[in-house]
């Protein structure tokens, strides 16, 4: 009578040869609570009885490497609730789960990206920032760590953690890519532009030479640097759309629309269907005056739903440049809905309904043109309040001054006051009593008929509060006459009284 799967275990310890007891042993717990397949214990069986058998050595390390296997195997599945209900993004049942389990490492893990997914990002963060400390040689912590710093915008922890785990393993490249795309978005230029030039030393990768070109465009002053790096990238991934685009910009920033349409053109004979690269040509088009092209090309976008502002803005000048009033009109008002205090815009919208029915309306965008071009004196006032304070804290005195006076000349000629607040600055800091004599007599002729002067007082400071300013202006003027007067006499110009 054959043995039973229930029989097995104990079968294999009595016929298991010395060399294979240790091992057997220390699987036969879970060999007993989950026993393997048939055929494995017979192959034991076979192989105990035939010990002197030298070809059974080799089967012996095979079959025992099935048991492992089938151990392991054992371990997954215990753990595969969890996980599945991980793969299924049954993430609150993933919870329940792991909470019902000892807290190991691999399941804190999973802990915190189950409550990430559930957006409950300040316990995920409590979770990660929990293996960091106890698992703390494990890069993959603080990069979990460093996410969901990042999520919370505090870059500068973030940049701290993604320090660390670059420091336990320098080849992670996620990390480091991380790092580098972090640096960018706080405008650590300098710092990115090191950090991708380091990392393009062993990988020259299409999104690692797109973070350099990146970086290039804004820490180096010279454009040309930037423009290399995309033509770089144009050169060894001569299908990648976001160099032609880059490359297109770069141009036309610098108004080299020439050059622009041809990297754009030498992409479209690869791909003629890329909106990106459509729209910069289409504006390249537009710029150097082509319009009939513009034209074109803006109206395979169209075809496209694509209403962003810059493609309506440039064809609506583009069928205005063409006399096509009723499109132009149509396209430009539709870009107004996205950016209604656009000058250009204004102006071409206003002219393209002077030439179709919408004359009134036409009147309304150009006037509202006008108004924000020509910013309102309460706007300028204060622009020259902010500058004659600088000029006084730069002790640029007569600038200060002659920014007083054309302020209230210009702007706000009913601020009377600034004449007071000249003759302050021409008498002490530019000792220019003539020029302070003039201010004050000129600011005293502003008072009105109602003012009523105060009796004179034993001050020698005059007050410069608004009720009595007059007064006092009043008081220092003649203190100046007097002064005028003593010094002509010293000098001989005039008879003591």
């Amino acid at each position: 009578m054959s043995p039973t799967m229930a029989d097995m275990p104990s079968l294999l310890i009595q016929k298991s040869i010395t060399k294979n007891k240790t091992i057997i042993t220390g699987l036969l717990p879970l060999i007993t609570s989950n026993p393997p397949p048939l055929f494995i214990f017979e192959l034991f069986v076979f192989i105990n009885l035939h010990p002197q058998d030298s070809s059974n050595d080799i089967l012996m390390k095979k079959v025992t490497l099935m048991l492992i296997l089938w151990v392991q195997a054992t371990i997954l599945l215990a753990q595969s609730p969890i996980q599945e209900a991980m793969s299924n993004y049954e993430y609150e049942k993933a919870l329940t789960l792991i909470g019902q389990e000892a807290p190991t490492h691999p399941l804190l893990y999973q802990k915190g990206d189950a409550l990430r997914a559930l957006g409950r990002y300040e316990e995920a963060q409590s979770v990660f920032l929990q293996i960091c400390s106890q698992d703390s040689l494990n890069p993959r912590a603080y990069i979990k760590a460093a996410e969901g710093f990042k999520h919370s915008a505090q870059t500068a922890q973030a940049l701290q953690y993604y320090q660390k785990a670059i420091a336990l393993n320098p080849q992670n490249k996620y990390a480091r890519i991380q790092y580098i795309t972090l640096l960018l978005s706080m405008k650590h230029y300098q710092d990115a532009l090191t950090e991708s030039t380091q990392l393009l030393q062993a990988d020259s990768s299409l999104h690692l030479l797109h973070l350099q070109a990146e970086a290039l465009e804004h820490c180096s002053k010279e454009s040309n640097l930037s423009i290399q790096a995309y033509q770089n990238i144009r050169r060894l991934y001569p299908k990648d759309y976001l160099s032609a685009a880059k490359l297109g910009n770069l141009f036309i920033g610098e108004q080299r629309y020439t050059e622009a349409i041809e990297v754009t053109e030498e992409f479209r004979k690869q791909d003629s269907t890329n909106l990106i690269v459509n729209r910069i040509n289409a504006q390249a088009y537009a710029l150097r005056k082509e319009y009939p092209t513009a034209i074109k090309r803006y109206h395979y976008l169209l075809q496209q739903k694509d209403s962003s502002f810059m493609t309506c803005f440039y064809a609506g000048i583009s069928y205005y440049a063409m006399e096509e009033f009723y499109p132009a009109h149509d396209l430009l008002l539709h870009a107004s809905k996205e950016n209604a205090n656009n000058v250009n815009l204004l102006y071409y919208l206003g002219r393209a309904c002077a030439k179709t029915q919408w004359r009134k309306e036409g009147i309304e965008y150009l006037q509202k043109a006008i108004r924000l071009t020509i910013p309102e004196d309460s706007t300028v006032a204060q622009l020259y309040v902010g500058l004659t304070e600088c000029y006084k804290m730069a002790h640029q005195y007569q600038q200060q001054v002659n920014t007083i006076l054309k302020h209230y000349r210009d702007y706000a000629p009913h601020k009377h006051k600034l004449l007071y607040d000249a003759a302050y600055v021409y008498y002490f800091p530019l000792r220019n009593d003539a020029k302070a004599k003039q201010c004050l007599e000129a600011y005293l002729k502003t008072r009105p008929q109602t003012e009523t002067k105060e009796p004179a007082n034993n001050q020698e400071i005059p007050t410069l509060t608004e009720e009595n300013r007059y007064n006092a202006a009043e008081r220092w003027l003649a203190d100046i006459k007097k002064k005028e007067k003593k010094e002509a006499f010293f000098k001989g110009e005039v008879e003591a009284e």
